[in-house]
């Protein structure tokens, strides 16, 4: 009885790692190199410019489909690759009747990527909190760092002791803005290679939104107003020379809104087809424009706007994915389902089921009189019929278990 136990433990085992790996050597050897399209803006003739990597050279299309080779788009999108027109002389002295400085160019350029996993990523319940206006010019990590209870505490990193004053006199800080304790959520960017710190934004227990740092060694402290109704699943806090900014901040109803500073406020980005458990978001901007594109697997929209986030204009594309692919096709009728323990959704290892291919049920019942014929010879094809039933559930992967494994009893 152990033994069959055992039999049976080893041939699941063996599924289990063949959804694993098989699935993953097939796509290797197989899957054609997809390479979603980057779209751009032209502000010399006024279209989308699309980045196309194909055949082994990257090339662009406008909105219309002309075809464009590197040295054209160069002049086209010469925002983007002052740097290479400025290296050959060839940079234009005004844009749409405005004089233009490279180094204003630098400056206006700001792109902010995220991805689902951002979204939901691991966290460290500690933060530290630096110190916005360093006299030296420098961020430097402090030794204190903070997390939330019912009050604002701070832990010193080298004795593990609470910083009573600190403690104290952040706790209270908050309280005088209107926080209620326990804090839901906490975002910042804890880095000290950045241009500068923006602090930290924090939603409070009733949904409210708040913006603190460190200025001079006190503490700084603002309620910052949102749209009646709306709830901050996440914020983004990148931090850019511009100082126009300082991320995205994502609701819980999956509407987008720019963090400004100078007032601090949410302004909202008129897009509306955002899911963050599955699309990318990639902002891009410069002197003119500011464009979002919304990725998802086979297809994207990009959101052309002003300075003012006023809507312009949209541009759609569609490619094949993976599994509208000849190698996709095919994996449908080899491969029953797929298990990865990692997604592009969320930096956590599990167990992730594709769903189920009903299509692969032609293969395994090759493989079930396949292995009918070998079990026959061997006389246990009246013993094992639960064999029989793994091979018609899972396919390749338990016909190789059961053959792996057929001598045990």
């Amino acid at each position: 009885m152990i033994t069959r136990l055992s039999r049976i433990f080893l041939v699941i085992l063996t599924i289990f790692v063949g959804a694993v790996y098989l699935p993953q050597l097939y796509w290797v050897s197989f899957e054609p190199r997809i390479i979603p399209p980057m779209v751009f803006y032209s502000p010399v003739i006024q279209k989308f410019m699309i980045g196309h990597f194909g055949h082994g050279k990257y090339y662009f299309t406008d909105e219309d489909g002309h075809k464009y080779n590197r040295i054209q788009a160069d002049h086209l999108l010469p925002l983007l690759n002052f740097r290479i027109l400025a290296a050959r002389d060839e940079m234009p002295d005004s844009l749409l009747g405005r004089p233009i400085s490279l180094n204003e160019v630098h400056r206006n350029n700001v792109s902010i990527r995220i991805t689902p996993k951002d979204v939901n990523p691991p966290q460290i319940l500690l933060y530290p909190l630096f110190e916005s206006k360093p006299q030296r010019l420098r961020l430097g990590l402090p030794d204190e760092y903070f997390r939330f209870t019912d009050r604002m505490e701070f832990i010193n990193a080298k004795t593990n002791q609470i910083n009573d004053s600190l403690t104290t006199i952040f706790t209270q800080t908050l309280l005088k803005a209107g926080f209620h304790f326990p804090a839901r959520k906490v975002f910042g960017n804890p880095t000290t290679r950045k241009p500068y710190d923006a602090g930290y934004f924090i939603v409070d227990h009733d949904w409210q939104l708040f913006h603190l740092k460190k200025i001079h060694g006190k503490p700084y402290c603002k309620n910052v107003p949102i749209p009646e109704n709306v709830k901050i699943n996440w914020i983004s806090v990148k931090e850019k020379e511009l100082r126009e900014f300082c991320g995205i901040a994502i609701t819980e109803d999956n509407k987008l809104y720019m963090v400004m500073l100078n007032p601090e406020r949410l302004q909202k980005l008129p897009v509306s087809d955002y899911n963050r458990e599955q699309d990318h978001i990639i902002f891009m901007g410069n002197l003119f424009y500011r464009y979002i594109t919304i990725r998802s697997e086979g297809h994207l929209t990009t959101y052309l706007t002003n300075r003012d986030y006023k809507l312009l204009k949209t541009y759609k594309e569609k490619w094949p994915t993976r599994y509208e692919t000849t190698a996709g096709v095919l994996s449908a009728f080899i491969f029953p389902f797929e298990l990865n323990l990692q997604s592009g959704k969320t930096y956590f290892i599990n167990f992730n089921f594709s769903s189920f291919s009903w299509k692969a049920l032609y293969l395994n019942v090759i493989l079930i009189l396949a292995a009918i014929l070998f079990l026959i010879k061997r006389k246990f094809v009246t013993r094992r019929w639960f064999d029989l039933v793994l091979i018609l559930l899972t396919g390749i992967y338990g016909f190789i278990g059961v053959l792996l494994f057929e001598q045990i009893e």
